[in-house]
């Protein structure tokens, strides 16, 4: 008897295991590349799709676009064929396929980040106006983005290619559904869009978020234009515009380095004296890494901290930035002088070391570079906005409400 009911689930476990198999969708597997032909997209613009597989044999695919939920927005019939690359160095040639399906985007699809066949990001921006501006990493996630275990930071090559297959970053999603839980009003650009001021001066305020440690020189002016004129400033980020680099739109190419004064990836300090403090006013030098998860509020009667008992923040990171510190009696202060900022405070921190013997700290800390400027809230690390932290720390949710609403007020 026992014999006989084993070979009964032996035979409804082959059957279940075969109807999952014929229900799956292969071809979702033979898709080895997928990259679009541009940063960004207004509505109803045109989307060059470009794909690549592993088969020898052409098939049609049903690619599904989605927002970062999974609720499908729309779904394209595409045949995908085999095709070669152009170079076998992809970090600096790029994939260069030559076929592609071009895609004519919904006229009503809203501003937002968007998922081709649930990996390839799709940035839909507006013009017009929003109170935020989200700033998805871009061109960040194409130049951190491996290939065969590689990257630019260490091959380094002298420029390369955005034409490339670069998957949604750990952050976005968290960052994203905060915003659509909270009804802000948001658009949602590249960070490549910051070279032209106008994509973000209709609004109050900007958000940078994730890997953000590369930046062009127009990205960097149109920033602090914005913030000059009044515009205020959200970070969670690490690296904060710590390397400099140069875009070609037209070759759709990201130049690394001067090819005649250096070969290696220049940070801005090094490039024109000019370190991220000077910017942003925060830097991950005077900062770096700590073992503590946890900041303490050094201004618990802050709006930033409004329903919030707990002195103690929890956050789970590894690398954080901040402002330059002078302590005194054990006690930190901004270190104005040294960054030429008119205001400067710090609203939580820890201690923290980008080398050992040093004494850097972490934290949550308010900057203002003049008396008419906007206002900067450096939330500390990139890694706020992981899901264990944004996604799922209800006291870091309310943190960030607080800074966001507390901003648009400014």
């Amino acid at each position: 008897m026992f014999k006989e009911l084993k070979v009964i689930k032996l035979f409804v476990f082959v059957g279940l295991l075969l109807i999952i198999i014929l229900k799956m969708d292969f071809s979702v597997l033979l898709i080895s590349e997928l990259y679009t032909d541009q940063h960004s997209y207004y509505p109803s613009n045109n989307v060059k799709i470009y794909t690549n597989t592993n088969s020898w044999f052409p098939f049609k695919k049903k690619i599904k676009i989605t927002d970062l939920s999974g609720n499908i927005v729309d779904v394209i019939n595409v045949e995908i064929t085999r095709q070669n690359q152009v170079s076998d160095d992809v970090l600096k040639d790029g994939l260069g396929y030559e076929n592609f399906h071009e895609y004519k985007l919904p006229a009503t699809i809203q501003s937002g980040i968007y998922l081709i066949n649930g990996k390839t990001p799709l940035i839909i921006k507006s013009k017009e106006y929003s109170e935020i501006t989200v700033v998805y990493p871009y061109m960040n996630n194409i130049l951190f983005q491996e290939e065969d275990d590689v990257s630019i930071l260490t091959k380094t090559p002298p420029s390369t290619s955005l034409l490339r297959t670069s998957y949604v970053d750990n952050f976005t999603k968290e960052v994203t559904t905060f915003f659509s839980d909270n009804k802000f009003e948001v658009n949602y650009v590249s960070d490549l869009d910051i070279e032209a001021v106008e994509n973000i001066s209709k609004s109050k305020l900007v958000v940078l978020y994730g890997k953000s440690a590369f930046w062009t020189p127009k990205m960097k002016e149109s920033l602090m234009k914005f913030v000059v004129d009044g515009g205020n400033l959200m970070l969670a980020t690490s690296y904060t515009m710590n390397d400099v680099c140069w875009h070609s739109e037209s070759a759709k190419r990201i130049k690394l380095y001067n090819f005649n004064e250096r070969e290696r990836i220049q940070t801005w300090a090094t490039y024109n004296q000019s370190p991220p403090e000077k910017a942003v006013g925060i830097s991950y030098l005077n900062s770096g890494y700590s073992d503590v998860k946890s900041y303490k509020t050094a201004n618990a009667n802050h709006p930033l901290f409004k329903n919030i008992i707990n002195p103690k923040i929890n956050i789970h990171a590894n690398i954080f930035s901040a402002p330059p510190i002078k302590w005194y009696d054990d006690l930190p202060r901004i270190d104005l002088d040294s960054i030429g900022f008119y205001n400067g405070e710090i609203l939580a921190y820890s201690k923290a070391a980008y080398h050992e013997e040093d004494k850097g700290i972490k934290g949550i800390f308010l900057l203002q570079p003049d008396s008419l400027s906007g206002k900067i809230i450096s939330l500390g690390t990139e890694g706020w906005c992981l899901k264990e932290n944004l996604g799922e720390n209800k006291q870091l949710q309310i943190i960030t409400k607080n800074t966001v609403e507390y901003l648009l007020k400014k």
